[in-house]
Parts: structure tokens; sequence; C-alpha cells
């Protein structure tokens, strides 16, 4: 396989940028954690679960279908239509997530004991920029719009840094402050973005129907395959939240944070990948080599930097997180490689394939994040995090297997 000199260009831009992404990641859980303290960081880590959790409910795979039609589109006029599609199917999403933002907020002070309901009524709208976050990196991967992929991850991050620090030096900044500020800008860089890419709204019912069938045939299967994958894994913040307090919510999802650059590597190839793949028989054995050499590389330069570099930054006050991220790197490992694989698969409209893993992490988690967290707190968040990342590579290896062999590819 030869790789032109803007695929290469690309990969080395979002590297980069998902390195300095990291970085910015990096500094701003420094800076809430110092500035909130370790009770306030885990209510508004619990904020965040629950924001993310019904972000990932309302699109009903309507995002990930346009993401593959934008992939395969012919013509650049289609494309923008379909872009319009995206923007109008955004505004409606959004809608329903503050609608069920506001009803859980009456609920939660019922079945948790941190009483932030009013906060989730206050700051529903910003389900807006949560979504849209999600949402546009798919379309941006789809349009091979790398570069402003880029931008999207790094210069919300610097501009929030920016502002929250030199209104800390004379102010003091609350939960609410860093929730309105770090989201508020985010939805501000995602309508100048939508703006650039020149979405056309004059949509005709030829292509909602065509979005329709796709999102019948592919997007849909991943929808539901999302909700039982990716939302069931929220369910870890619920559960840490109901049976044992907020700090531990803060404590694990900081540790998911610190663990999160060995995911990046094959998954950033993947997202560059992801056109390419489309009318690729195979993945590239290059491209498989790479990624495991570099993820095992970065393995060892975590296990040789955690202790020293974590409180070096952090307080001692979360020094937890040292052990729980020691173990949990495994999982992201393994999760990273499935990664790629699914890249693949999605690109080939394989949705029910992605659907029917992502069934099977989601069983995982389930019984995991409601019965080893029960029994075992933190260390069965920790276990199951890890079970659901082996069943994750095992269920994407044995598809690509499969779909390979039956299409004679390999």
């Amino acid at each position: 396989m030869n790789i032109d000199k803007d695929t290469i260009n690309k990969i080395l831009t979002l590297y980069g940028s998902s390195f300095i992404a990291i970085g910015l990641g990096f500094a701003i859980s420094v800076f809430n954690t110092r500035v909130l303290g370790k009770e306030a960081f885990g209510d508004f880590k619990f904020i965040e679960t629950v924001f993310r959790f019904l972000a990932s409910i309302v699109s009903v795979g309507v995002f990930i279908s346009i993401t593959r039609m934008l992939a395969i589109a012919k013509t650049k006029i289609y494309k923008h239509k379909l872009i319009g599609f995206f923007v109008i199917s955004l505004a409606v999403a959004g809608l329903i997530g503050i609608v069920l933002l506001i009803i859980f907020s009456y609920l939660e002070p019922i079945w948790f004991s941190n009483n932030l309901g009013h906060i989730f009524r206050k700051y529903a709208f910003l389900i807006f920029a949560i979504l849209g976050s999600i949402a546009l990196r798919e379309i941006l991967k789809g349009l091979n719009k790398i570069y402003i992929l880029s931008v999207l991850n790094t210069i919300p991050a610097v501009t929030y840094l920016i502002i929250a620090y030199f209104y800390n030096l004379n102010n003091a900044l609350y939960l609410e402050d860093i929730l309105l500020l770090l989201y508020g800008l985010q939805f501000i860089y995602i309508l100048i973005i939508i703006f650039k890419l020149k979405p056309k709204l004059n949509i005709k019912k030829s292509l909602v129907r065509e979005v329709f069938h796709e999102n019948k045939v592919n997007g849909r299967p991943i929808y539901y395959g999302s909700l039982a994958g990716v939302a069931t894994a929220q369910i870890v913040g619920f559960s840490l939240s109901y049976y044992i307090d907020n700090t531990q919510v803060g404590f694990f999802t900081l540790a998911l944070t610190v663990c999160s650059p060995l995911i990046m590597i094959p998954s950033v190839l993947g997202t560059v990948f992801f056109k390419k793949f489309a009318n690729f028989d195979f993945i590239p054995k290059k491209v498989i080599i790479f990624s495991i050499l570099a993820t095992v590389f970065a393995l060892g330069i975590f296990y040789l930097l955690i202790d020293k570099i974590f409180l070096l930054f952090y307080s001692e006050d979360f020094s937890p997180v040292i052990g729980i991220s020691k173990v949990l790197i495994f999982s992201f490992l393994l999760h990273g490689l499935g990664d790629l694989i699914n890249r693949f698969l999605g690109a080939k409209g394989k949705g029910k394939l992605l659907r029917n893993s992502a069934f099977m992490v989601g069983i995982v988690n389930v019984l995991g994040y409601t019965i080893l967290v029960n029994y075992f707190g933190v260390n069965g968040a920790i276990i199951t995090k890890t079970l659901a990342s082996v069943t994750y590579l095992f269920m994407m290896y044995y598809y690509y297997s499969k779909f390979t062999k039956e299409n004679k590819y390999v």
C-alpha cells in the first residue's frame, strides 16, 4: 500500500493535535481539580456523565449515517445538503436532550444524595455543546476534514484555559462557572465550524429518504450498539455515585483521562483512513503493525512516568488515581486496537456487526457496573472496564476475520 503525501500530512496533523489535545485535557483536569477540590470535582464529573449519557441516547444513529454518506458522496452540492440535514438533526436531538435533562433533574434528588437537580435545569442547554462536539467529530471524519478536526480538538480547550486562568487570578471560580465556561466556549466554536462547512438547509424529501434508508441499514444498528456499548459505559458514574459518592466518580473518571492517550494511536489511524477504508479490501498490515508497536511503546513510557508526573501536577488528595490508572491502562490498550477494526467495518457499512459486538460489551458493562461495583466498589469498576475492553477487541477481531474471509479479501 502506497500512502500519498496528503494522507501522511493528515496523519501527522491529527496525531499532533491529538497529543496537544491530550496535554490540554490534562491541563484542564489539573486546573479544575485545584480550583474545585475533590468533592466539587466529583460533582462536576457526575454532571458530565449525565450529559454524555443523554447525548448518546438522542441521536438515533443519524449522525453516523450522515458520516458514511459524506465519505462516499460524489458531489460538493450533495455534501452541503447532507451537512444541512446534520444541522437540523442536531437541533432536534438537542431539544430532546434538554427535555430529558429537565425530567432527570427532578428525579435526581430521589436517586442520589448530591442535590444537583437545579444545575441540570439551569444548564440543560449545554447538551448542544456535548452532543454537537461528538456529532461534529463524526461529520468531519466523513468529510476527511482532518485539519478542521484538529482545530476542534485543541482551540476550544486553549481558549478555556486562558480565560479561566486569568479570571481565577482575581475571582473565585465555582462548579457552575467552570461548567458554563468550558462547554459554552465549545459550543461557540462548534457553531463557527458548522458555518464554515456551508450547510444547505433546503432539504428535499428524496434526501430525507436516503438518510433514513442509510440509517435503517447502517446507522441505527450502530446506534443500538452505541447504546449497548458507549452509553452503558457511563453507568459507572451513576453506580459509583449511588453506591459510594461523587468523590469516587471523580477519581475513576480522572483515571480514565490519564489513561486516554493510549487509545489515541490506533484510533487516529482509523479516523484518517476512514474514507480510504471504504475502498480497501482489508486493513493494511503496515497500519496494524505500526498501531501495535506504537501502543506498546506508549505503555512503557506511561509506567515510567505516571507516579512522578501525576504528583507533580495533582495534589495528594487525588493520589488514589495513580493505582487505578496503572490497572485501567491495559483496558485502553485493548480498546484502542479494537477501535481501528471498528473504523474499517464502519466504513464498509457493517453496522449490524458493530451493533452485535457492542451488545456484548453492553452486557458486560451493565452486569459489572451494577453487581461488581456494589460488592467491590472502585475495584469492581476497574474489573468491569477491563473485561469490557477484552470483549470489545475479541468481537471486533472475530467479525473482521469473518467479513474478510467471506469476501475472500485475505
